[in-house]
C-alpha cells in the first residue's frame, strides 16, 4: 500500500544465462527500459434476464394441486395433515438450486498511462552486501545489470476499488527493449 502523493520504488534487473560478459555489457549500455503506471477503469452492468412468457396453468383451479385449491376442495371445516404438493416441491427445488449468473455488459472501459519512466541502459551492477571480499560464486550469482528508480503518485489519483459494477485497477508494467540485439 502506498499513500497518494508518495512514490512507488521499483527496480529492474537482468542477467545473461549462461554468463556472457560482452552481451551483458552491450545490454547494460543500450537497453531501453520503460516502466509505466497504468490505470484501468471498468463500469459494468448486469444485463436483465431474457424475457420469457409466464407459465399458464393447463387445468382449472379445482384440478390443480395448489395449497389454495386443496383448501377449497377439502372445505373450510376439515383439517388434515398436509402432504407436500407439487408447488411445495418446486419451491423447495428452487430454493436449493443456485441462481444463474446474469450476463455482464461493459458500459465504460478506459485504460490510461498515468506515469511513464524511460531509461537508456542499466546504470549499475548490483553489489553484494556484507563484510569482506565476495567469493567468486556469490559474485557470479549477482545479476548483470540493475536499474533503481521510483514512480510518483499524484494526490488526485483514485485508489484501487472493486465494487459491484465498478472497478479501478492501478498497476505497474515494465518493458525492456534490446534494440537490434
Amino acid at each position: 500500500m502506498f499513500s497518494r502523493g508518495s512514490y512507488i520504488p521499483y527496480f529492474v534487473v537482468f542477467a545473461t544465462t549462461p554468463r556472457f560478459p560482452e552481451l551483458a555489457q552491450e545490454i547494460a549500455a543500450d537497453a531501453t527500459i520503460s516502466v509505466s503506471l497504468i490505470r484501468q477503469v471498468n463500469v459494468l452492468e448486469h444485463a436483465p434476464p431474457p424475457l420469457t412468457p409466464p407459465v399458464t396453468p393447463t387445468s382449472s383451479i379445482e384440478e390443480s394441486d395448489t395449497p389454495l385449491s386443496n383448501f377449497f376442495r377439502r372445505g373450510f371445516r376439515t383439517r388434515h395433515s398436509r402432504t407436500p404438493s407439487r408447488v411445495d416441491r418446486a419451491a423447495k427445488i428452487l430454493e436449493e438450486s443456485p441462481l444463474p449468473q446474469l450476463p455482464i455488459q461493459t458500459l465504460f472501459s478506459q485504460s490510461r498511462i498515468l506515469e511513464n519512466n524511460i531509461c537508456i541502459g542499466f546504470p549499475k551492477r548490483p553489489r553484494r552486501k556484507g563484510q569482506g571480499p565476495p567469493s567468486l560464486e556469490s559474485q557470479n550469482a549477482l545479476p548483470d545489470g540493475l536499474l533503481k528508480s521510483k514512480i510518483p503518485l499524484h494526490e488526485g489519483m483514485p485508489p484501487c476499488i472493486n465494487w459491484a459494477g465498478v472497478s479501478i485497477k492501478v498497476w505497474i508494467m515494465d518493458m525492456v527493449h534490446l534494440g537490434n540485439a
